[in-house]
């Protein structure tokens, strides 16, 4: 079932949004749609053509374009339509100067404000009406009657004669609308600075070196796996790879979020984006164009900005009931003010205020354009989003697990001991259980091979188990690797806080190795502070319970199962949540997976900018962490926290503004200010406000 996204043209409050997913969601061939305001995006998961999607959106009133098209260049339509607008509006507004003694006359106020009301202003109309065909209703509706009803009126006044004409109120409401919609669109723009950051990392050219050793400036574009290219110092890598030849520091900031550059040599693996200093570097093209980690990194953070949070549910349920319950009230309010003036002519100034003061586009933005900004934020400090709903979660965490190996200690457990439980030598020990860790990736497994540090040979009918170990045929024996539970025995007495590892072969358990692991500096200090934010802390690692227990005791927590295979971490996180508990989990990404995947948040701990580390995390948790330690974990807890602060602030604005304007357009206390004009003014201020203050997440 493929998922897709789609750029929609055209929506401009809640319920636009409604509108277009009810477009998608009836069209055949789809499973699930959903909009995103804030991004004018569709995300969109089944097999209809673009086609057909395209043409029942068009027919509800809105447009839809191919992802590739809407990265374009920007559209200069609705600057040159704002421009048209002020220019034919602001003679209009000048005879309403006291002593400007400017005075047009009627048919060239008709003729200034009828450009600007139906030209400049078409857009509202024309969906409008395309929605009133379907029964539905908008911000396009409530603007298309007030601007038209203000411009019927003053043709009506002009044709009985009247001294003073309302064309300027009609223009005026339609350019102040637009001008308050523009600087929405720029300001909405700046949320999406993060995601154009990292496309813009990569460079556009390569020096791509020839078999003789002569180098060619090329396309990145043209890059494929297996070329080598060179890179200068000061310049960024244009594809990931590996180090053939010299050592240089690489600034990997744009990507993790740690300030100081990383020593990189021979072997090791550099990432699209980052910056090469010191020195120059060959480097061997593993991965091009959509396959690299910054391409994906990006991809995820477009996906999560597209993506809603539960919070926009309320808003989405206000709106569809928003708009029509606002015809109505305009209704009565123009029938109340007719009877109580006697005067068709006097009674519709407050209604149409009432019509654009409430245009619902507040509403609409204060959810979306929050998270797209927040995970914005995240992936400029190293952190990886990949749903709106898990940011929100973490704010609203009660309770957060940690394992331990790797995340709260640093990952690279040492060689202890090995105690030998059979005639086979120590050493011969530690060769089979090298070998059998030779191509893993876990911190025991590393730290197994490189206690080894010789030449290791290849294992028949490796296998990785979820269950805890490792098995293969080693010279023609089979054996396994790992904890107690995997094996199926008691190991002898260990350290307390070391970590023991079981190497048995069919006739039993011939040994046990133990290593040892500590705590990260930094993991008291952030448990602490994590703590004093009230949120409850576990411990959940399937290591054995006095290595746990002192481990916890020296982080700080207080609540430790040890022990658990990975299916048991996951039902201690669906028994949390059975109790109420909003629960985040912290974990590699690899063994934790069911607890990452189960949890209300689930936060990888990748490997920096490496790739199989990150790769793994990226598939597992909602959060991805890229630079190393427990400090992004706060960080991301407080980024969280703030984006749900500006979420309830924003929520609050919007119903807020409606909540007391309203009554005071429906009874006609905004007259003595410009009416329809100050509506106008008011609207586009509201939908201003929300975006901006949304906008201070990105310090």
């Amino acid at each position: 079932m493929a998922t897709r996204t789609y750029a929609v043209t055209g929506m401009t409050c809640a319920s636009c949004v409604r509108h277009v997913e009810r477009a998608l969601a009836g069209t055949p061939g789809v499973r699930s749609a959903s909009v995103n305001l804030a991004t004018a995006s569709a995300t969109v998961e089944g097999e209809a053509p673009f086609e057909a999607l395209a043409a029942e959106v068009e027919e509800a009133g809105y447009g839809l374009k191919e992802a590739a098209a809407s990265s374009a260049e920007e559209d200069p339509g609705p600057a040159r339509r704002l421009a048209v607008a002020w220019v034919l509006t602001a003679p209009l507004l000048l005879s309403m100067v006291p002593g400007a003694g400017l005075h047009l006359p009627g048919w060239l106020q008709a003729a200034l404000s009828a450009p600007v009301v139906f030209g400049a202003g078409w857009g509202f109309f024309r969906r409008a009406a395309r929605q009133a065909r379907h029964g539905q209703a908008s911000m396009d509706s409530l603007i298309a009657l007030g601007a038209g009803v203000a411009w019927g009126f003053a043709v009506v006044e002009w044709l009985n004669g009247a001294h003073h004409l309302s064309f300027e109120t009609a223009a005026a409401l339609v350019a102040f609308l637009l001008t308050g919609k523009y600087l929405e669109a720029r300001a909405k723009s700046k949320a999406t600075d993060a995601l154009k950051e990292l496309l813009a990392l990569a460079p556009p050219t390569a020096l791509r070196l020839a078999a003789d050793g002569s180098a060619e400036e090329v396309p990145v574009a043209a890059l494929r796996p297996g070329d080598r290219v060179r890179i200068l110092p000061g310049h960024a890598v244009p594809a990931d790879g590996r180090i053939l030849a010299g050592r240089a520091e690489v600034d990997e900031s744009m990507l993790t979020g740690e300030p100081l550059p990383v020593p990189k040599g021979v072997g090791e693996a550099l990432v699209a984006g980052t910056v090469v200093h010191g020195s120059a570097l060959e480097q061997e093209v593993l991965a091009v164009g959509a396959e690299t980690q910054l391409a994906r990194m990006a991809a995820l953070v477009a996906e999560a900005q597209g993506s809603k949070a539960p919070a926009q549910d309320l808003a989405d349920r206000i709106s569809a009931v928003f708009v029509p319950a606002i015809l109505l009230l305009a209704l009565l309010t123009l029938t109340g003010w007719w009877i109580a003036t006697g005067s068709l002519t006097q009674a519709w100034r407050p209604p149409v205020t009432l019509l654009v003061i409430a245009c619902p586009c507040a509403l609409g933005l204060a959810t979306p354009v929050a998270v797209m900004v927040g995970i914005g934020a995240a992936a400029r400090r190293g952190v990886l989003v990949r749903d709106a709903a898990a940011l929100e979660a973490l704010g609203q965490a009660t309770d957060l697990a940690f394992d331990k190996t790797g995340t709260l200690t640093e990952g690279r457990p040492r060689l202890r001991r090995i105690l030998a439980l059979s005639d086979r030598s120590e050493a011969s020990l530690l060769e089979v259980a090298a070998r059998l860790e030779r191509d893993s990736e876990h911190p025991i497994a590393r730290g197994l091979v490189a206690a080894h540090g010789g030449t290791l040979k290849p294992v028949a009918d490796f296998r990785v188990h979820p269950s805890g170990g490792v098995s293969g045929v080693v010279d023609g024996t089979a054996w396994q690797l790992g904890s107690a539970a995997f094996l199926e025995t008691d190991f002898p007495q260990v350290d307390a806080d070391g970590i023991a590892v079981g190497l048995a072969e069919a006739s039993g358990l011939k040994g046990v190795l133990v290593l040892g692991d500590r705590l990260r500096p930094e993991t008291p200090a952030v448990v602490a502070e994590l703590a004093r934010q009230g949120l409850k802390l576990h411990l959940l690692t399937g290591d054995r319970p006095q290595g746990a227990q002192a481990m916890a005791d020296a982080a700080g927590i207080g609540s430790v199962a040890a022990g658990l295979r990975p299916e048991d971490k996951l039902a201690r996180i669906r028994d949390l949540q059975a109790k109420g508990a909003v629960v985040g989990f912290v974990g590699d990404g690899v063994n934790d997976a069911p607890a990452l995947a189960q949890a209300d948040c689930g936060i990888a701990m990748g490997s920096g900018a490496g790739e199989q580390g990150t790769g793994a995390a990226m598939a597992a948790a909602a959060l991805v962490l890229l630079r190393p330690g427990l400090e992004p974990v706060l960080a991301s807890r407080r980024l969280a926290l703030r984006t749900h602060r500006v979420i309830r602030q924003n929520l609050g604005w919007a119903f807020g503004y409606n909540l007391v304007l309203v009554p005071l357009a429906a009874f006609g206390w905004l007259e003595r200010f410009g009416g329809p004009m100050l509506a106008g003014v008011a609207m586009g201020l509201s939908s201003l406000t929300v975006v901006l203050n949304a906008l201070r997440l990105r310090r």
